[in-house]
């Protein structure tokens, strides 16, 4: 299928639709926010360079402290609800900053309502993954950056033309609204209940903060898993420090250069959007090959267009107007080509129930370099001054686009392979998924169930469960062959212990009154009893091959018992070991169709053990 078929799917599943409303009204209005935050601070108040960059601190600094945290949180929580949450409260954060007449002011609003979108992001990305089908990640992922980088284009012009014509608090207010309908759009957008039927994970929910920890560290285990993403997480992490060495000075920048900078910013910002826009579009359609290469180009491509920026910086302001926006766009595009490949990996390589927890820690480790890069650009700012900083900028994107490439010819290791996840890994989802799978098929029976029960108790993607079965057939035979591996291993223990044969007869019948056992049989007599039809001739086989399979191991177990002088047979082995079996399916039969006291399941089990004492002859 191609990209694009997927797109129209896409376009036909409601939630996915309210979702990415709800993200344009937001991105929007975030852009609008940003502009007119740092204008007040930056042209309106005239702030330091260092006080320009504690704005963007205090604006990216939750999500380093909470990243994590907040990742965790959106694996336990409704994400829907935490999404709506984190609106309303940044909607009245919005109309704080507003009003304020302090610097700290702004600065306290500013940490309190990063700290909600800190909640917001993860939860966002793993809503995406919950209503979004596996073969359309990459697409619903290209299509939300184009979003975002959609919204550069128009947030920043409409931002720059309402603090330019109606003053700054208004775009404050704009803001406010757009939260307002963003929480709306998302009541659009279904809950999703991970935990139907899962009783042991309701509990887990009851513990959520003693257990963050532990669930942090399994984010971090999952991405050292994976090492092209680890990677390429630590090289855009150096690459959003070094760039937001420039970035946050760029407001400083066009103040020493023009009268009105807003206008110019606006356009510059906008232009920059316009760029990732075009790139976002690119790799909705466009299969990505390699990450490092994507990161290389991407790199350059920013360093060259931060040295062209301080290049220019003294040529007369009516062509910087003109070329500062053409620059900006080949900054924008390149930052897109840098980023966006690392998010589309992460989104098609994640279970859904640990996307928060990855995309926190991706966001966390992210910002923290773009956390660190901002304090170096306010300090390098004031001492050697701003054209300065964005030439250090630049020719640090240089190094870092080079040293992506060393990388990659360095690695012996195959890191720009698939993803690839340990071996523990795969049978720790295997796992997962079967006993979700029995959970339904004890509930449901085997036929009625199907694949989407499964998912659905998992709490995995679609394509997460297919990548390990094929079908609800596939999944019972793996039940059934991992209870015959435990029966085969059971024996094997018996044989190689001291203990008398007959006590580990008597152990073994005595386990069919257990009821979990029971439940199980169950399906699996649904399934070989609807064996027989035409169109399911193929599962009389199997059934005589795990027949053959478990006498045989009865077979070994009784013959040591003669060779240990414990019993003296007076019928063939063969035939006793056969009789077990049958005599111990048509009591387990008659128990799960009547019940116990019914089918005298206990009575029952203990004539079968007078039987074999006769038969055996014990010594």
């Amino acid at each position: 299928m191609t990209s694009v078929t997927y797109s129209k799917h896409l376009y036909k599943n409601k939630p996915f639709l309210f979702l990415i409303a709800s993200q344009i009204v937001s991105a929007i209005g975030n852009w609008l926010d940003l502009l007119a935050i740092m204008t007040l601070v930056a042209v309106k108040w005239n702030a330091s360079p260092l006080a320009v960059s504690g704005v963007m601190l205090v604006f990216v600094g939750p999500m380093v402290l909470f990243g994590p945290i907040s990742g965790v949180l959106s694996d336990r929580i409704e994400r829907r609800f935490i999404m709506v949450l984190s609106d309303l409260v940044c909607l009245v954060l919005v109309l704080g900053v507003a009003f304020s007449t302090e610097l700290w002011q702004v600065y306290v609003l500013l940490f309190l309502k990063s700290s909600f979108v800190a909640l917001f992001i993860p939860a966002k990305n793993g809503k995406l993954k919950e209503i979004v089908e596996e073969d359309q990640i990459q697409t619903a992922m290209g299509i939300s950056a184009m979003i975002d980088n959609g919204a550069k284009i128009i947030g920043p012009v409409l931002s720059g033309m309402v603090v330019a014509t109606l003053g700054i608090q208004l775009a404050f207010y704009i803001d406010a609204l757009t939260f307002a309908l963003s929480a709306l759009l998302l009541l659009g957008v279904p809950k999703y209940d991970r935990n139907v039927v899962a009783k042991e994970t309701e509990q887990k929910r009851l513990m959520i903060f003693s257990n963050l920890l532990v669930e942090m560290k399994e984010g971090f285990t999952f991405l050292k898993g994976i090492p092209v993403i680890l990677v390429s997480l630590i090289i855009s992490t150096l690459l959003l420090l070094v760039l937001q060495i420039a970035d946050t000075q760029f407001m400083v920048l066009l103040r020493e250069i023009f009268k009105d900078p807003v206008t110019v910013a606006g356009y510059s910002m906008a232009a920059s959007g316009g760029g990732m826009f075009i790139a976002s579009a690119i790799f909705t359609k466009k299969q990505i090959h390699s990450t490092l290469n994507c990161m290389f180009f991407g790199a350059f491509g920013l360093g060259i267009s931060l040295i062209a920026v301080a290049a220019m910086s003294h040529l007369s302001t009516t062509f910087l107007t003109i070329a500062y926006p053409m620059v900006f766009f080949l900054a924008g595009f390149s930052f897109g080509s840098a980023i966006i490949p690392l998010n589309i990996l992460a989104q098609k390589s994640t279970p859904v129930d640990k996307t928060g927890r990855v995309f926190g820690i991706i966001n966390s480790m992210t910002t923290l370099g773009t956390f660190i890069g901002m304090v170096l650009g306010g300090i390098l700012s004031e001492l050697f001054g701003v054209v300065m900083t964005f030439i250090v900028s630049g020719t640090s994107l240089v190094v870092v686009s080079l040293l992506t490439i060393i990388i990659k010819s360095l690695s012996k290791e195959g890191i720009e392979m698939s993803p690839k996840v340990s071996q523990q890994y795969k049978e720790n989802r295997k796992h997962e998924i079967l006993r979700a799978a029995e959970t339904v098929f004890c509930q449901k029976g085997f036929e009625p169930t199907t694949m989407k029960d499964v998912v659905e108790l998992s709490g995995m993607s679609r394509g997460g469960v297919y990548q390990y079965f094929s079908s609800t057939e596939e999944m019972l035979k793996s039940i059934l062959a991992e209870r015959d591996e435990q029966f085969e291993k059971k024996i094997h223990d018996f044989i190689e212990s001291n203990q008398p044969v007959w006590e580990t007869v008597e152990s073994i019948l005595d386990a069919y009154n257990k009821e979990t056992f029971h439940k199980i049989s169950a399906v699996t007599y649904e399934y070989f009893v609807t064996g027989w039809r035409s169109e399911g001739m193929e599962r009389i086989p199997y059934l005589l091959t795990r027949f053959n399979r478990a006498r045989e191991n009865l077979i070994k177990l009784l013959e040591k018992g003669v060779e240990t002088g414990e019993f003296d047979p007076i019928q063939p082995l063969h035939t006793i070991a056969t009789f077990i079996i049958n005599v111990t399916d048509g009591i387990l039969l008659q128990t799960l169709l009547a019940g116990n006291k019914e089918a005298d399941t206990e009575g029952q089990i203990e004539a079968l053990k007078i039987y074999l004492k006769t038969v055996l002859q014990i010594n």
